[in-house]
């Protein structure tokens, strides 16, 4: 049989011209037509750092070891608002500082939402939660939710905060007056056991006992996972998975196996505690408890009539048994989705921030000192086997004036999440209140920015602005909250006019549980002990998702924070 000349012409026409279409053309189109289109052109900015297509700023500006100065100088040479490169030159993005683009930005979510790589990096980890739904499912999770984060009910947490810092402050007093008394203990880690503690229990009333031993197959699973993805997983295959997920599926990596053995195991556990819980609510049984008497102390759901101490209760009653609108509840998949992301971004940025606090105390010893003294003019802590006040009412620790303003601080200079990112939906012309200069030399009170653009959000870079918060501010001084300048009123933010808990509809839902935890901690400990850091050793900060600590020539040990912790004795 003979083959069609034209035949075979014309599907070798076809093969070339789809080889065309489909490969040629959105390669053209991602290095050429697409920045050579995009408004931010028009922007000034820096030089990106590399040769090749891949040049790029994002060192600078997510570094937070260079992020500070670099903000500094890129205000100071092209304004608040300025363009920068991310993966390539063809990733031209918007950096602003500007408080009205800002403010703008993080309340217009039907805009500006988190990009699809991002919250799918964060999914892979803690599922579908807050952190990485958008849309109508992120609504609907936080209105279900925010009643339960009340400060009422955050407050009723208090004895579970001031518990789990005594029995850390048990636990150190045996490591640093024992018979070989340890030189230094690593606060990360032993800080992230007691938070993990507290989000068990505040979380689904699940007893991980992280302080008193790490053998929890369900705390080894979250370890696991988290240690693996952050220490190891940031590599050019963690991207393509990032970017391609069936990656994941023929070509899994230790990384990808890990993490799905931990959501086994947490997912078994925590779908099983779902279940109880549910089935003790509909058979009336609510309010028997296994805990310590002390829950009973808590506070009592406005909806079900039962303590509200657990959140995965209160989400069962509110929105899966109380409700029959399809709009007003969320699935048990989405519950354990929480409940993972609870973990992540309860535990991990509150004990990270903690151990900022106590290396800023320790830099400015005269501040540790101050505060020791403001709170043993309120509190004695207890001694030898004497129990300590678990049910202390928090009002006292909060109205604690310099307490206060060393938590602010500290949040301020050191967020956790040092910064984060937004993409357009749609093209936009996002306002300013300062003048955007363009290339042309000219100026606007407005930049646009084309559909499927990122903007870069500068957490800390808000928060270190030297234009909004003087000279000083770098450095760790908690009396600057007694007089703050003018400008900071304009700042967006959560809390304090700060960026640490971002802002808008996606803001930290969780601020004021972390604030509270933070201040308990913070006042048993610093009433305890005294906080030295070793002479010899320097700390890096480095962001891996979160911003941490980590000794200098020991990175591939983990982040770590090792300090001289001596019992307080007073004179």
């Amino acid at each position: 049989m003979f083959e069609d000349p034209l035949t075979d012409t014309a599907i070798k026409t076809a093969l070339v011209a789809g080889g065309l279409y489909f490969v040629v053309w959105p390669v053209l189109r991602l290095l050429v037509i697409d920045p050579w289109r995009s408004p931010l052109r028009n922007l000034p900015g820096p030089r990106p750092r590399g040769n090749g297509p891949f040049m790029s700023n994002l060192e600078a500006v997510m570094n937070p070891s260079l992020s500070p100065k670099a903000h500094d100088q890129y205000v100071k040479t092209f304004g608040k608002t300025f363009r920068v490169f991310g993966f390539g030159y063809f990733d031209q993005r918007i950096l602003t500082l500007d408080p009205r683009a800002m403010n703008y930005i993080l309340n217009n979510n039907q805009i500006y939402e988190k990009p699809r790589q991002s919250r799918r990096l964060v999914s892979n980890l803690i599922g579908n939660g807050l952190l990485s739904s958008e849309g109508l499912h992120h609504k609907r999770q936080r209105k279900v939710m925010n009643p339960a984060f009340s400060l009422t009910n955050m407050k009723a947490y208090s004895p579970i905060f001031l518990e789990k810092a005594h029995q850390l402050r048990r636990r150190w007093l045996g490591l640093t007056t024992g018979p070989e008394p340890a030189e230094t203990i690593d606060l990360v880690h032993w800080i992230s056991r007691a938070t993990f503690d507290v989000i068990g229990l505040t979380g689904f009333d699940y007893v991980f006992n992280a302080i008193e031993n790490e053998d929890n197959d369900v705390y080894l699973a979250y370890k696991e996972m988290f240690d693996l993805s952050i220490n190891q997983g940031q590599n050019l295959r963690a991207l393509m998975g990032i970017w391609w997920p069936w990656l994941d599926t023929v070509w899994p990596t230790e990384a990808t196996r890990v993490v799905k053995k931990s959501h086994k195991i947490i997912y078994g556990v925590g779908n099983q505690l779902v279940q109880e819980t549910k089935r003790r609510i509909l058979e009336g049984k609510a309010d028997e408890r296994n805990s310590k008497s002390m829950l009973s102390l808590l506070s009592v759901c406005s909806h079900c009539g039962q303590y509200s101490f657990c959140l995965c209760r209160y989400f069962a009653v509110k929105s899966n048994l109380s409700n029959t609108n399809p709009e007003q509840r969320i699935t048990d998949e989405d519950i354990m989705d929480q409940i993972n992301t609870f973990f992540f971004a309860g535990s991990d940025t509150t004990s990270l921030a903690l151990a900022w606090t106590f290396l800023l105390l320790c830099e400015k010893p005269q501040y540790q000192t101050q505060l020791r003294e403001e709170i043993l003019a309120v509190y004695t802590p207890p001694e030898g086997d004497e129990e300590p006040d678990y049910l202390l009412d928090f009002n006292v620790i909060d109205n604690l004036p310099f307490l206060d303003k060393v938590a602010k601080e500290s949040l301020r200079l050191i967020p956790p999440v040092h910064s984060s990112i937004r993409v357009a939906l749609h093209d936009d012309v996002i306002p300013t209140k300062y003048p955007v200069k363009l290339g042309d030399g000219t100026e606007a009170h407005g930049v646009k920015i084309g559909k499927g653009e990122f903007v870069h959000i500068p957490m800390e870079g808000f928060n270190l602005d030297k234009t909004v918060w003087g000279e000083d501010a770098w450095e760790f001084k908690p009396e600057r909250w007694d007089n703050l300048p003018e400008l900071v009123k304009e700042q967006p933010g959560l809390w304090q006019n700060i960026l640490t808990f971002s802002s808008g509809p996606r803001a930290c839902i969780g601020q004021k549980f972390s604030i509270i935890e933070m201040k308990s901690f913070l006042f048993v400990l610093l009433a305890a002990f005294t906080f030295e850091a070793p002479p010899d050793v320097k700390f890096w900060k480095i962001n891996l998702v979160l911003t941490r600590p980590y000794v200098a020539g020991q990175r591939t040990k983990g982040s770590q924070l090792p300090m001289r912790v001596k019992p307080y004795r007073k004179e």
